[in-house]
């Protein structure tokens, strides 16, 4: 889940379509507990109250995006926090092993028409998807799609895993 970052909602999403103020993130996580994993995106100055809320396990991965160009008299916020729990072990090789860290610095894209604020890069997505152990056999929900860039990657997975989709040659 990728939902607004609680208090941002009104100053980054208002003039979105799916606006609908402020995001529930106890009610949020409740739902998020019914899957078998999950991930939550949020802020580092976030996190602390987030994590009051989640169930005891939960892990915290690191996205490190870079510096956002601002003017600041505090030292800038370059990295956000993924809360994540459950997904699929799996054992993997010494140079094949999956990490909780991605650095990646992303631009925003700003030719793309579907752009959305806060919208995730490829490279996160495809790490996020790694991290919990994700197959094609099994089910994505994005509960914020957004811009539908974590749905366009899941379907890319999941058609070359099974390039004639599910049609019979």
């Amino acid at each position: 889940a990728d939902p607004p970052y609680p208090g941002t909602s009104a100053r980054y999403y208002s003039d979105h379509p799916d606006f609908d103020g402020e995001v529930d993130h106890e009610g949020l996580l409740s739902w998020l507990a019914t899957y078998d994993g999950w991930a939550l995106s949020t802020s580092a100055a976030a996190l602390p109250d987030v994590l009051a809320s989640c169930p005891p396990g939960v892990r915290i991965a690191a996205w490190t995006r870079g510096e956002r160009p601002t003017s600041s008299y505090r030292p800038l916020n370059g990295w956000e926090p993924v809360i994540y729990l459950g997904g699929r072990p799996q054992w993997r090789e010494p140079a094949d092993r999956r990490v909780d860290t991605l650095v990646h610095h992303s631009r925003p894209r700003t030719t793309d028409p579907d752009r959305v604020i806060g919208s995730k890069p490829a490279a996160f997505i495809w790490w996020m998807i790694e991290l919990l152990g994700a197959a094609p056999q099994d089910t994505l929900d994005d509960l914020y799609p957004g811009s539908g860039a974590v749905t366009r990657a899941w379907n890319l997975i999941t058609n070359e895993a099974n390039p004639t989709n599910g049609l019979e040659p």
